[in-house]
């Protein structure tokens, strides 16, 4: 596994956050027991530093606020929600990687639900959600109605990942290949890549997604897709998946983002580099292990072959070593 960017939370307000404190930073060496300063890839801001003008202690970590929902639809089985919130969480979660954690106001000792923002214009005093109703945490939002209050905790940027490709897309080429659930989170991506300038070709496999939930997602932004197939019943990419890649190469493409499960990310991955492209950069989501959002918990940590501990909420993985 390849690291392929510094801490999310890097040269933030929330830096240094409680894995500095606690010696487990994720840039910093030196906070970490070393001797020695090993950042020289940490873009010049130094934690050790901030750490010690914090008299040892983290800064103060996401706040949570008490946001009302202002619209909602119940669309079989996805609650699409818009929730008011202040104007520096909007900011920080409108882009692609925005997620927050939510839970219901009455709900206080429950468990937090992490959710990616949805893409939309900036400066309008709210965020969009989309829930599916999957299991024992997303269905607290069954029954939710307009006028009740969520607890929303943020912001968080990692919910991708490639960010620096998509950031980096401009005038250019993109393949979109989305797969069931994974589409919500990849809305965020299509319409920053448009707004970016760039020609976007959206493929859905919709899965066991209903088809009604996914046209609604769409029309809602009024995007076009092609329906494919991703997987065969052995599990295997099909043909119609690989002769898409090879004429988006072809084509002059530089971006494929894929929206779907890590398995499937991994087939795409591997068949990218089976036929020698290479220079295809890769995108995709990173939402499916988020528990905590702070690299505490462990839930989405992973160890590399050299023993190094990634907290994926944290850091940016190489899509293709995942």
């Amino acid at each position: 596994m390849i690291i392929d960017g510094l801490c999310a939370d890097y040269s933030s307000s929330y830096c240094p956050c409680i894995l500095a404190e606690t010696g487990e930073c994720v840039v910093c060496s030196q906070v970490n027991g070393s001797d020695f300063c090993d950042c020289k890839i940490s873009g010049g801001f130094c934690v050790q530093q901030e750490l010690i003008r914090n008299g040892g202690k983290a800064k103060p970590g996401r706040k949570t606020y008490e946001c009302k929902v202002s619209t909602i639809i119940h669309f079989d089985d996805l609650v699409f929600l818009r929730v008011q919130v202040p104007h520096e969480l909007e900011m920080e979660v409108k882009r692609p990687g925005g997620f927050v954690f939510v839970r219901r106001m009455e709900d206080e000792t429950w468990f937090d639900t992490p959710i990616s923002v949805m893409y939309e214009e900036l400066n309008v005093g709210s965020i969009a959600l989309s829930i599916l109703l999957r299991g024992v945490k997303t269905s607290r939002f069954a029954n939710i109605a307009e006028g009740d209050t969520l607890l929303v905790r943020g912001p968080y940027t990692s919910g991708l990942l490639g960010l620096r490709h998509i950031e980096k897309q401009q005038a250019g080429k993109s393949l979109v290949l989305a797969k069931g659930i994974g589409l919500l989170p990849s809305m965020a991506v299509i319409r920053y890549l448009q707004s970016r300038h760039n020609e976007v070709d959206v493929y859905l496999d919709e899965g066991g997604f209903p088809a009604s939930i996914s046209k609604f997602c769409l029309d809602l932004f009024d995007l076009h897709y092609k329906p494919i197939n991703i997987l065969d019943p052995a599990g295997q990419l099909r043909e119609e998946v690989k002769e898409t890649i090879l004429r988006f190469a072809v084509s002059g493409g530089t971006l494929i983002h894929v929206g779907g499960s890590e398995y499937v990310i991994r087939k795409i991955a591997e068949y990218i580099e089976s036929v020698g492209l290479g220079s295809i950069r890769l995108s995709a989501c990173n939402n499916a292990t988020m528990c905590c959002g702070e690299g505490i918990c462990g839930a989405c940590s992973e160890t590399t072959a050299g023993k190094h501990v990634i907290h994926r909420c944290k850091e940016q993985v190489n899509p293709r070593k995942i």
